[in-house]
C-alpha cells in the first residue's frame, strides 16, 4: 500500500484508537478534561515557566533551510507548486489517479454513504465515469492557478461520502483537507460534468470544487502573486476578508496560516489593511482584486517570529475550537492545529500526523519504552516547540506541571473505563490535557502511546 493510501488515515481521528465499545448516556455533551484549571487554559501560563521565552530560535533563513530538507523528502508530499514540471505524459497522470483509487475506491471493505446505505456498484461505476480518464491526452501542461475561497479537496470528483459504518458520519474518507484562498495549485485534468479539477496543492493532490478556483490566464501571474514579499500574516484561527474598505462585503473568510500581498498597510486613521486577494471571473479565470483586512484582528505583516511565546499564543487562539476531520464542519483536527499553528512563522509541515513526526530533530528512540524512559525525555526538552506523536493523533507539548506532562491537541475522544466495559468520552475540541488521558481505557494513556517527540527548532 502506497503512503497516499493512509493519507486520511493518518491525518488523526482520536487520540484513543477504540476497540470496540459502548456510548455513554450524555454522549456528545462538553466536558471538563481532568488535572487541567481554568488558568492552565491561557498561554502566559505556561510561557511563565520558560527561561526565555521571547528568545528567536530560528532565523528566517534556517526555517527556509528546514522547509527546502522537508520539501526534497520523499513521501511528504510536500510540493513547491510553481517548480511543477511543464509537460507531463498521459501516463504519469493517470499513474496518480490510479494510485487514489488503489488507496480508496471500490474494494471488498463496504462503505456506506451520506443516506447510511452501502455505496453501490452503480456509484462507483458513475465515479470512474466522472474522472473521465479517456479524455487525458498523450501530453499535458497542467495550469496554475490561486484557490478564490476555502475549500474542500477531496479523494474523489464526488461530494458524496465515504463511511466505514452508516453512523460515522464525521468521518468521511473522501476527505483530503480544506484548502485555504490564496494557495498556489498545479491544475492537471477535470472531471466529465466539468465541476472539479483535479490538482496538486502545496501539501496533497486532489479535486476541488471548479468555483473555488480562479486559473491563471499567464502563468506569472500566479506565480509572483505567491512570491509577493509583504505579506500580511492571519494570526487568528479565524479571520475574514473583506471586499469594501468600510468591511461590509465579505470576500471570504482566511484561517491561520494563510497570507496575502500587501497593497498598502494602514495609516493612523484608516480601519484596514489592503491586500490582494484572487478572484474568479465568470469564464474561469484568475484575477487579483484588492481585499481589506481589519488592523484590530488578528493578523501581522510578515512572519511572525519563531519563539515560544508566539508558538504559545498561536496555539491557544485555537482553544475550544470544533474538531472537524479533514476541517469537515468547520473545524480542525490534529495534525491541522499544528499545520497551522507553524505556519504563521513560515514552517511547512506535512498534512498528516504521520509525516508531521518527521519534521524536527528526533529526541530518543522512544517506541516501546516505559512511561518512566519517556517522562525523563519529556523533563529535557523545549516546551511549546516540541511534538509528540502517537499512532493517528499529534500533540504539541507545553511542559509540566505538579509532576504531570500537558499538551495541547485537538482531539475527537478518548476511551475510559465504564460499568460494563469501555466507553468513548467525546470530546470534540481543542484541549489542554494532561497525558494521562485515556490511562482508564484498554489502550492505555497518551504517554504510553507515544512513539515519537520532534523538536521543532535547533540542535542545541
Amino acid at each position: 500500500m502506497g503512503l497516499l493510501h493512509t493519507f486520511v488515515a493518518a491525518i488523526c481521528m482520536v487520540a484513543i484508537l477504540l476497540p470496540p465499545f459502548s456510548i455513554p448516556e450524555g454522549f456528545g455533551k462538553d466536558h471538563s478534561l481532568p488535572h487541567v484549571s481554568p488558568k492552565m487554559e491561557r498561554p502566559e501560563f505556561w510561557v511563565h515557566k520558560l527561561q526565555n521565552p521571547t528568545g528567536i530560535l530560528l532565523t528566517p533563513d534556517q526555517i527556509l533551510k528546514m522547509n527546502n530538507e522537508n520539501l526534497d523528502r520523499p513521501g511528504s508530499y510536500l510540493c513547491r507548486v510553481k517548480d511543477l514540471k511543464d509537460e507531463w505524459t498521459r501516463e504519469e497522470v493517470l499513474g496518480l489517479l490510479k494510485e487514489d483509487w488503489q488507496g480508496f475506491g471500490e474494494t471488498s471493505e463496504v462503505q456506506f454513504g451520506r443516506d447510511g446505505r452501502p455505496l453501490s456498484q452503480f456509484f462507483w461505476k458513475e465515479l470512474k465515469e466522472n474522472i473521465d480518464e479517456v479524455e487525458i491526452k498523450e501530453r499535458i501542461w497542467p495550469r496554475l492557478g490561486l484557490i478564490v475561497k476555502r475549500t474542500n479537496i477531496r479523494v474523489f470528483p464526488t461530494g458524496e461520502l465515504s463511511l466505514h459504518s452508516p453512523a460515522s458520519v464525521e468521518f468521511d474518507r473522501f476527505q483530503h483537507s480544506m484548502i485555504s484562498p490564496g494557495s498556489l495549485v498545479g491544475i492537471f485534468h477535470l472531471s466529465k460534468d466539468r465541476h472539479w479539477a483535479y490538482l496538486q496543492a502545496p501539501f496533497i493532490r486532489g479535486w476541488v470544487p471548479i468555483d473555488a478556483l480562479g486559473i491563471a490566464g499567464d502563468k506569472k501571474i500566479a506565480v509572483d502573486y505567491e512570491d509577493a514579499k509583504e505579506r500580511l500574516m492571519i494570526t487568528g484561527s479565524f479571520v475574514t476578508i473583506f471586499r469594501d474598505p468600510s468591511l461590509q462585503q465579505e470576500a471570504f473568510v482566511a484561517q491561520m496560516g494563510s497570507s496575502f500581498p500587501i497593497i498598502h498597510p494602514p495609516g493612523k486613521d484608516e480601519p484596514a489593511y489592503v491586500v490582494q486577494i484572487p478572484s474568479r471571473e465568470r469564464d474561469g479565470l484568475l484575477s487579483l482584486q484588492k481585499g481589506y483586512v481589519s488592523k484590530v484582528k488578528d493578523v501581522h505583516p510578515g512572519l511572525l517570529p519563531f519563539t515560544q511565546a508566539n508558538v504559545a499564543v498561536q496555539a491557544f487562539e485555537m482553544l475550544r475550537q470544533p474538531y472537524g476531520w479533514g476541517e469537515m464542519s468547520g473545524g480542525r483536527d490534529c495534525s491541522r492545529l499544528i499545520m497551522d499553528v507553524f505556519a504563521t512563522f513560515g514552517i511547512r509541515m506535512p498534512r498528516n500526523s504521520m509525516l508531521q513526526a518527521q519534521v524536527g530533530i528526533e529526541q530518543a528512540q522512544i517506541e516501546g519504552k516505559t512511561i518512566r524512559e519517556k517522562k525523563k525525555v519529556l523533563d529535557q526538552v523545549p516546551p511549546l516547540i516540541t511534538t509528540l506523536r502517537l499512532p493517528g493523533h499529534i500533540m504539541l507539548y507545553l511542559g509540566k506541571h505538579k509532576g504531570r506532562y500537558y499538551a495541547i491537541h485537538s482531539i475527537w475522544g478518548f476511551q475510559k473505563k465504564g460499568r460494563s466495559g469501555p466507553v468513548l468520552q467525546k470530546v470534540g475540541k481543542v484541549v489542554v490535557s494532561d497525558l494521562s488521558l485515556g490511562e482508564e481505557g484498554l489502550n492505555g494513556s497518551l504517554l504510553e502511546r507515544i512513539t515519537d517527540i520532534r523538536v521543532i527548532g535547533p540542535p542545541d
